[in-house]
């Protein structure tokens, strides 16, 4: 019993310090001084650099073998998390970032859809009616944008939700193959993709060190601890503690910025976050 309190307590201690750690990404993208490319190139390409120590630190047994070849299920996810990068940088330079967030919250709920459509997994009732209920919290979101001309970086924002989606289905199909290699992968993908557009010597003085504090460490350790915390605790409650992110981020950005989310994204919101915690509560005690 004390043993598994001790795991539990390890379990969500990571999913915590992670995503706090990583709740001020969309804050310093907004305050590096460069444009959607270069944030693109230098947040894809160093940051695979620090996702490469994070695996080295995490698991002993890897070689650098398994980090080069990553084989044909590696190569799907590295390309759907680049995929995803691109689109949820493009989304925090276009939108709200409470917008961006609250439809980023949603890929655990696409994942679950999506493993019903690509490999007939059951899917509980409770995920159909959770799905009902957040389209109607989504639309009120987009309803928002349509009256302040930020509906390209909500469709972004959706594209990031549905590529994370995926990911999330080949990782839990193909549990057997470690894909921290392939989260880095796809950083050096996003990195050459955008290389002919981005300016990366134009990123000097404090809007470099922030690139380097938000790519270096930042991302790669918020990263590394959230994949290792579902080793410790549910999967339902890892997405639980995410749920953070959605509250706490959008806090940074109106704390030092003053970006005040919309009532119709406050609205859609509260009804998308209830239903996601709803629905991570009821799945928590099915198990």
């Amino acid at each position: 019993m004390i043993a598994h309190l001790k795991t539990r307590t390890k379990g969500v201690a990571l999913s915590l310090f992670g995503i706090t750690l990583l709740s001020p990404d969309s804050l310093l993208l907004r305050l590096i001084n460069a444009d959607v490319w270069t944030l693109v190139f230098w947040r894809g390409g160093l940051s695979a650099i620090g996702l490469i120590c994070m695996t080295l630190l995490i698991d002993k047994k890897i070689r650098g073998r398994d980090i080069i070849f990553i084989g044909k299920h590696g190569v799907a996810v590295a390309v759907g998390f680049a995929v995803s990068a691109l689109a949820f940088v493009f989304a925090i330079m276009n939108t709200a970032v409470s917008n961006a967030l609250v439809i980023m919250s949603i890929s655990p709920l696409l994942a679950a859809i999506l493993s019903y459509l690509l490999f007939r997994e059951a899917t509980a009732s409770r995920t159909w009616l959770a799905a009902t209920a957040i389209t109607v919290g989504l639309g009120s979101v987009f309803l928002g944008s349509l009256e302040t001309n930020r509906l390209a970086g909500d469709l972004s924002a959706l594209i990031a939700s549905m590529a994370l989606a995926f990911c999330f289905v080949m990782i839990r199909k193909h549990r057997e193959v470690n894909m921290l290699p392939s989260l880095a992968w796809s950083g050096f993908l996003v990195c050459l993709l955008v290389s002919p557009l981005a300016a990366p010597s134009s990123v000097t003085g404090m809007s470099l060190l922030l690139t380097l504090l938000l790519c270096l460490f930042i991302v790669p350790v918020g990263m590394g601890m959230i994949t290792l915390s579902p080793r410790y605790i549910s999967a339902p409650e890892v997405s639980l503690i995410m749920r953070l992110e959605v509250l706490l981020a959008p806090f940074w950005v109106w704390l030092v910025l003053g970006e005040v989310p919309s009532i119709q994204t406050l609205i859609g919101g509260a009804i998308i976050l209830a239903s996601l915690t709803l629905l991570s509560v009821l799945s928590m005690r099915s198990r």
